[in-house]
């Protein structure tokens, strides 16, 4: 049968069927297709060159690299490093273009190929590249000089809007001018990099997240200064949980970014001197930081300063700073519709005093771990009724969650309290603390059950 006629007839076939069998994909565009194929490992891109003639060289005109090969990556090449060494440079020797706007390379370093590894992020940068992200490592068994200094390039890049440095290496920054004017994403985890050094040459940096390793500060006879952008919108910052000693103190932290809408601390190195601003636009905040009295102050200032978040989530070393200071003022979260905290033992008197200042909050979530904790109450905490219920309790108060339940007599009056004055409360969930087992659970539930309550709709859940 001529072709003509046999296509005629599977047209017909399919259309009678109603299954035509047209190649949506390959009448795309080659821009379409290389813009699909972008969000694939290169590996992925590289084998479609299979599929047919038109894809066999459309990965050549990829914008986007992502080479990876961490041991964790479905893609990781068995054979050692230097295999993936050679895959690279076929992958730099293949390519037509060389206009890159996005590279990811994470991998280990083997013996004698730092040079290579430079050679590929020069090749990458220029007027193009938008976003570079870096994740370099050595392996364990090597020796000497552990770290790759970062081309200086990079550094003084005018296209570049976002840039990840990462890995357990020195990599070294250029000691020199630093110009991003239109970074606005940034996240430095390194052994060996000065955070303020680079800050001040990123002028429209909107997201940062700064990881602290025990090699912070570089020049250790010095206390470190760190000032965030104040155009920052999302700050995250870290101290290594891998740190055997404390870092050194802190000389100065500024905080003074007004735009801020994210913030997430963890943090133990004592801060001598903190400058923090009010956070109007503040949607999302997460505090684990570790104080000694004599700076729980500013822990103090930047809780007020939080006073319009929408979500606050208080970890345990935060509030065993805040239950040991001396007495303070809360603040009025006016704004507030979700309460996260891991409290060091219950007061139930302190809980009370903070959800009258919470007059919108919709969600508590409540975390005893006092057996974890070394603080302990001056004086046993007992129940006290209120004179007056809180106005989130009458008017907000949707769903409360009890982790780490230990059924003692101020816990059950608080819980019992929220039952009988919540009328729109419509989850009440306890994790009884395990070592009390599953008798006593039931018995738990047992009790909670005959509190009246006064929202119709709650549901009561004991695990």
């Amino acid at each position: 049968m001529p072709k003509a006629k046999q296509r005629k007839v599977e047209e017909e076939e399919s259309t009678r069927t109603g299954t035509p069998k047209i190649d949506l994909i390959s009448s795309l565009p080659d821009s379409l297709l290389c813009h699909i194929l972008s969000f694939l490992p290169t590996r992925c891109g590289m084998a479609t060159s299979v599929l047919a003639r038109r894809w066999r060289h459309l990965w050549k005109d990829l914008l986007a690299l992502d080479l990876d090969n961490s041991k964790h990556s479905p893609y990781y090449l068995p054979g050692g490093t230097h295999r993936f060494i050679a895959f690279v440079n076929a992958v730099f020797a293949q390519r037509k273009s060389l206009r890159v706007e996005k590279l990811r390379l994470a991998c280990d370093i083997p013996r004698g190929e730092k040079k290579t590894i430079k050679t590929w992020i020069r090749t990458v940068v220029g007027p193009h590249l938008q976003e570079l992200y870096l994740d370099l490592s050595f392996a364990c068994n090597e020796f000497g000089d552990r770290h790759i200094k970062l081309p200086e390039e990079v550094l003084t890049s005018a296209s570049l809007e976002s840039l990840v440095l990462k890995g357990h290496v020195f990599l070294t920054v250029y000691d020199g001018f630093v110009d991003l004017p239109s970074l606005k994403n940034l996240e430095l985890d390194l052994n060996y990099v000065d955070p303020d050094f680079v800050l001040l040459g990123c002028p429209v940096l909107e997201n940062l997240k700064l990881t602290l390793h025990e090699s912070f500060p570089l020049n250790a006879s010095q206390p470190p200064e760190i000032y965030m952008p104040d155009s920052l919108k999302r700050l995250t910052l870290i101290q290594d949980d891998d740190i055997e000693e404390d870092i050194n103190d802190i000389e100065d932290l500024v905080i003074d970014t007004p735009l801020l809408e994210y913030l997430s601390i963890t943090l133990w190195a004592r801060c001598l001197q903190v400058s923090i601003s009010d956070y109007p636009n503040m949607v999302e905040a997460h505090l684990d930081i570790d104080q000694d009295q004599e700076q729980v102050g500013w822990v103090l200032e930047l809780l007020k300063a939080l006073r319009q978040t929408k979500l606050l989530d208080l970890k345990l070393s935060t509030m065993e700073c805040l239950l040991g200071a001396p007495a303070f003022e809360l603040p009025e979260f006016s704004r507030l519709h979700n309460l996260e905290l891991q409290i060091p033992y219950f007061d139930s008197g302190f809980l009370i005093k903070l959800l009258h200042n919470c007059h919108m909050l919709q969600v508590v979530t409540l975390h005893n771990q006092e057996k974890v904790s070394t603080v302990e109450p001056e004086e046993p905490s007992c129940w006290t009724l209120p004179m007056k219920d809180p106005n989130c309790l009458i008017s907000h108060l949707k769903i409360f969650e009890f982790k780490g339940y230990k059924d003692s007599a101020d816990e059950h009056a608080f819980v019992a309290y929220l039952l009988e004055r919540g009328p729109i409360l419509k989850t009440m969930k306890i994790h009884a603390d395990p070592s009390l087992g599953v008798t006593y659970k039931q018995r738990i539930h047992q009790e909670l059950s005959m509190v009246p309550r006064s929202s119709k709709t709650c549901q009561l859940i004991v695990t």
